[in-house]
């Protein structure tokens, strides 16, 4: 009996000791389960109160990106960014860094363009290390399509081939997403900044191809923005797709391709009015313009040229030179072509005037200081039109001044940065000298225009330009026979006989016939000239051969009034052989 009343007694101590162990884990366990629940629960407040500041912090940023305070704005995303990390707060951390890369994009329209972009570039590319198109799709092609429009506009200062192959394949991103059944307004976006890309590209390499890519483009696009729901941006996307038309009227079909642009951009002024949209009217009127202007290459050349003129003053009432100067000049460099062009239709002396006056309005913005590309455009069209104008009136001041703005652009067109440029010029300088030598001073500016000519033929060689190697060659060939009429007869001839042989290399009479027969004709005048100074017989024979190759296209049915010069020319040599 005590036995068992002992053992009772043990048990109960043992349960004791164990209930009391039990409790004190059970304790520790609670407190540390409590702990950490209150270390989660402040660490949610914490995270809480972060996140408000973060979506305050953010708001501000934005709105101040919205009120044009690029900088302000891009102060507050950096210092977000000091808070936010791509662990601990991934989503706010690329939310951020997409807004960032906005305002910098913002900010490089007004300063520091290349700097600028780059770092919106690179805000979107962090961005893009979490909005991934697996896990954030709409965010991803967001993202991606405002990191192509950074490297669209960086193509505009730097590597333009490459930044643009960049901003196209971001575009191509955000359209594996942005597809036309479930995000039409964003479908159309992307496809027209696509296909202001190729656009752009087209001006790099591949001009064909590129341009249809951005035409298809923006007909994808206008299957979005149609003129009865977006009709803003149906005008702009149409203005686009006449661009891109008139591109490629530089290639293929010329005509229809410039019809299709002239029509886009008429689509385009039905809503882009001078009332509701001036600037963007002004904008289209000036590229109808141009249109036009090239259209009059092609076909009714007078009417399209009415039409270019009217376009471009259209233009002009809102591109004033104190609103708008650097449209102005473009404007008045554009009007001057088109009178230029209309010069050799009707009224040569009053609408080269016309030209001129033009193209001194452009300059009055285009300074070489300022604008020297376009400073040494314009000058190069007003040597031209000077040019044409000495042959109406006032020979002597009209080629001097044409030569003066010649060499006006040769100070910005060097042989070093702008080759194909200073060979155009330089070959028409040779032409204004040429012209003068039949004024004064024959002997130098004869040789002024063999020089500038060379010049020009540095460039312009056999192997690379064919047809201006011809041209030039068949020029250098004139200057020299008009020079043995001056000095050193017999080795100037033979120079103007090697010039003329040297042209008709290209101008072969199964390509070009009528460039054929002109230096068939030249070379004949030379032979004959050289015949009075030796080799009598054989030097009329070869002029009398060249002739009658002159003969075989200037036929008396078609060409009448060349066919009789040559004829004469012909007979004279005839008459000296016998």
């Amino acid at each position: 009996m005590r036995r068992k009343t002992r053992t009772v007694r043990s048990k109960r101590k043992q349960d004791w000791k164990s209930n009391f162990w039990i409790g004190i884990i059970v304790l520790v366990i609670t407190g540390l389960l409590v702990g950490v629940l209150v270390f989660l629960y402040s660490e949610h407040v914490e995270r809480e109160h972060i996140m408000s500041q973060i979506d305050s912090s953010l708001r501000k940023a934005d709105s101040l990106r919205d009120a044009g305070s690029f900088e302000e704005a891009i102060d507050e995303y950096e210092d977000i960014l000091k808070i936010v990390s791509p662990k601990k707060f991934p989503d706010e951390y690329a939310r951020t860094q997409n807004n960032l890369g906005n305002a910098y994009g913002y900010l490089a329209g007004v300063k520091n363009k290349e700097a600028n972009l780059e770092k919106a570039i690179n805000a979107f590319q962090e961005a893009l290390n979490i909005k991934t198109v697996e896990g954030y799709p709409i965010e991803y092609a967001t993202t991606q399509n405002n990191l192509g429009n950074a490297y669209y506009g960086l193509a505009e200062v730097r590597d333009k081939g490459a930044n643009l192959e960049k901003a196209i394949h971001a575009y191509q991103e955000a359209l594996k997403i942005r597809i036309i059944e479930s995000y039409p307004i964003d479908y159309a976006t992307t496809k027209s900044n696509l296909g202001t890309a190729y656009t752009r590209l087209a001006e790099v390499r591949d001009k064909q191809s590129n341009l249809e890519k951005a035409i298809t483009a923006f007909q994808e696009a206008l299957k979005i923005h149609t003129v009865e729901r977006y009709s803003s941006n149906y005008a702009m996307t149409k203005s686009n797709l006449g661009t891109a038309y008139r591109g490629l009227a530089e290639v293929r079909d010329k005509e229809a391709n410039l019809e299709e642009a002239i029509n886009a951009y008429q689509e385009a002024l039905k809503i882009k009015t001078v009332e509701s949209h001036s600037i963007d009217y002004a904008a289209i009127q000036n590229s109808l313009g141009n249109a036009y202007l090239d259209l009059a290459e092609v076909r009714d050349k007078e009417a399209n040229l009415e039409k270019a003129i009217t376009a471009h003053q259209e233009a002009l009432k809102i591109n004033t030179v104190e609103h708008y100067p650097v449209d102005y000049a473009m404007i008045q460099n554009n009007l001057g072509a088109a009178y230029s062009g209309l010069a050799e239709v009707r009224d040569e002396e009053s609408n080269l005037e016309k030209a001129i006056n033009a193209y001194q309005e452009a300059l009055k913005i285009r300074t070489i200081e300022s604008y020297p590309i376009d400073y040494a455009m314009t000058q190069y069209n007003l040597g031209i039109a000077y040019s044409d104008l000495a042959e109406v009136r006032d020979k002597e001041s009209n080629l001097k001044k044409a030569i003066n703005a010649y060499q006006e652009a040769l100070k910005i067109c060097t042989l070093e940065r702008y080759p194909l440029d200073y060979a155009t010029t330089q070959s028409n300088l040779g032409l204004a000298y040429r012209g003068l030598a039949g004024v004064k001073d024959k002997e130098s500016n004869l040789e002024k225009a063999i020089n500038a000519y060379q010049e020009a033929l540095k460039i312009r060689t056999l192997e690379r330009y064919p047809l201006d190697y011809a041209t030039a060659q068949n020029n250098l060939g004139l200057a020299y026979r008009d020079l043995a009429g001056v000095k050193d007869k017999e080795s100037n001839l033979e120079k103007a006989i090697n010039a003329y042989q040297e042209a008709l290399k290209i101008r072969t009479v199964e390509s070009y016939p009528i460039a054929y027969a002109l230096t068939q004709n030249n070379l004949g005048l030379a032979y004959r000239g050289l015949a009075v100074v030796r080799d009598k017989e054989s030097n009329l024979k070869k002029a009398i051969n060249a002739y009658q190759e002159a003969l075989k296209i200037y036929t008396e049915e078609k060409y009448p009034i060349m066919y009789q010069i040559v004829k004469s020319n012909l007979e004279e040599a005839q008459s000296k052989l016998q």
